[in-house]
């Protein structure tokens, strides 16, 4: 019975060295630890609900493959958790997700939910509304399309755009097939005209029209050069004699009269006179029919365009 004597001693020895030394110190643990886990235990669970919560597209099965319908942009959130840590929430610090994994290309119904990574680890998600999105998933194709002007306003009185030039004339865009197939052109941002009377050059960004669609970084902006003149206008000058070269001696135009049509700045088609224009027919042996050649005088070959000659051919007799 000697080893259970000193069983006995050494349970007394521990009971004397750590349970009744320093009994006030051990109670006062004791009671701090149970005031701490009562602090925890009694602390209130809150809930909230966070709206226009941005639901965010990921894992496309294919690069190229782009949501171009939705449903909705948004949803509404509701979280529970400590209320410190909720009231630390923000709708922007984390968003909802519609994962693309193996989706192909069609309408697609996709169920929505929140990493658990992107909340505090105290804080779960009890719902989301709507629970599912629905989706058209289509192939992203690229296509290049003229780049057209877009003016606002118009010039003062007696002007008008004569011609116009954009550099590049053409740009990339990209998108879902079903819309860049309906696209044939884009247009510039609105380029004022009211106070110009000459020519000008702008720099101007290319709007594509939907938030949908995307070009090339490097053709965010082009060169718009614009001719800004006097306004023109188009005028007829009837009996215009018609001069015959090289026909035999009694040979005479059929008509000897023509009507020609010009166009202009309207001060120049105002000084311009019947002297002013020439036209003459180069007679070949041979031919039933000639196409007569105007020529307008010096002063007027820059500022004056010919149109038309009536009547376009000419005979001989």
């Amino acid at each position: 019975m000697h080893w259970m004597n000193n069983y006995v001693n050494a349970l007394r020895e521990y009971a004397r060295d750590y349970v009744l030394e320093n009994p006030g110190l051990k109670v006062l643990a004791l009671l701090i630890t149970g005031v701490l886990w009562l602090s925890v235990a009694s602390r209130p669970v809150s809930q909230i609900s966070l709206n226009n919560i941005p639901i965010e597209f990921i894992n496309p099965t294919e690069p190229n493959l782009i949501v171009s319908k939705q449903n909705t942009a948004t949803a509404r959130v509701y979280l529970e958790g400590p209320r410190e840590a909720l009231e630390s929430l923000r709708g922007g610090q984390f968003s909802v997700t519609a994962d693309l994994s193996d989706i192909e290309p069609g309408v697609r119904v996709i169920p929505l939910k929140i990493e658990p990574n992107r909340l505090p680890a105290n804080v779960s998600v009890k719902e989301i509304e709507p629970r599912t999105i629905r989706v058209t998933v289509e192939r992203a194709i690229e296509k290049e399309v003229p780049i057209t002007p877009r003016w606002e306003g118009e010039p003062p009185a007696g002007y008008e755009v004569i011609d116009w030039k954009i550099v590049p004339s053409t740009v990339k865009i990209s998108g879902a097939e079903s819309q860049i197939r309906e696209i044939t052109e884009v247009s510039t941002e609105s380029v004022r005209l009211t106070d110009k009377t000459g020519p000008f050059n702008a720099t101007v960004a290319i709007d594509i029209g939907s938030p949908n669609l995307s070009i090339a970084k490097t053709a965010g902006k082009v060169m718009l050069i614009v001719n800004i003149g006097e306004a023109q206008k188009e005028r007829v000058i009837g009996n215009v004699p018609v001069m015959l070269f090289g026909a035999p001696a009694r040979a005479l135009p059929l008509p000897r009269f023509v009507k020609v049509t010009v166009r202009g700045t309207r001060s120049a088609l105002d000084e311009l006179t019947p002297s002013d224009i020439s036209v003459a027919v180069e007679y070949r042996t041979g031919s039933h029919t000639f196409t007569p050649k105007v020529t307008l005088s010096p002063g007027f070959a820059e500022r004056v365009v010919v149109r038309s000659v009536e009547p376009p051919t000419l005979r001989v007799r």
